[in-house]
């Protein structure tokens, strides 16, 4: 049994989209769904999303213009490989995958994807600290989400960073 939950409220311009992309991503359908509101309450991971409907609000307009970064850490190559190939035989297309990419200060396997609202998701499986010292500054390992791709050009990608 999970002792522990995260939650995440995120804001959504369509509902109906959102749960769409959500459900096939998680693989369940939510677990309340109102004309306004929808949650998935889930056990893997330990999640709580709830979804509010906005009205007005523009696709891709959270933090001035760009979308925020969710993810899912993963903790096996074939569990994240069944994750990917159950999202791609829901329709869903990664806009990136990535093999032994170097990125926060770690190496990773992982494939990302954007909500409707143009949040990405990643998801990944870590397999080694970068090994930096701490307070380094090595610009090529730094934190950050790559570069948005167009959705119907999936990438796959073996560069050593995810910053570029």
């Amino acid at each position: 049994m999970t002792t522990a939950r995260v939650h995440i409220n995120l804001f959504v311009s369509n509902l109906e989209a959102s749960v769409s992309f959500y459900s096939k991503i998680f693989n369940v359908p939510p677990s309340k769904l109102k004309t306004d509101y929808a949650n998935f309450r889930l056990e893997t991971p330990a999640l709580h999303l709830a979804l509010v409907h906005q009205p007005g609000m523009k696709s891709n307009s959270v933090t001035n213009g760009q979308g925020q970064h969710f993810g899912v850490e993963l903790f096996d190559d074939q569990v994240l490989n069944t994750w990917k190939e159950s999202v791609k035989s829901q329709g869903l297309v990664p806009h990136l995958e990535e093999e032994n990419v170097t990125c926060c200060y770690a190496v990773a396997n992982k494939f990302w994807l954007h909500d409707p609202d143009g949040n990405e998701w990643e998801f990944w499986v870590r397999h080694d600290d970068e090994g930096e010292t701490l307070f380094s500054s090595n610009e090529a390992t730094r934190c950050c989400a790559p570069e948005a791709m167009p959705v119907s050009e999936p990438a796959v990608s073996n560069r050593e960073s995810c910053c570029g």
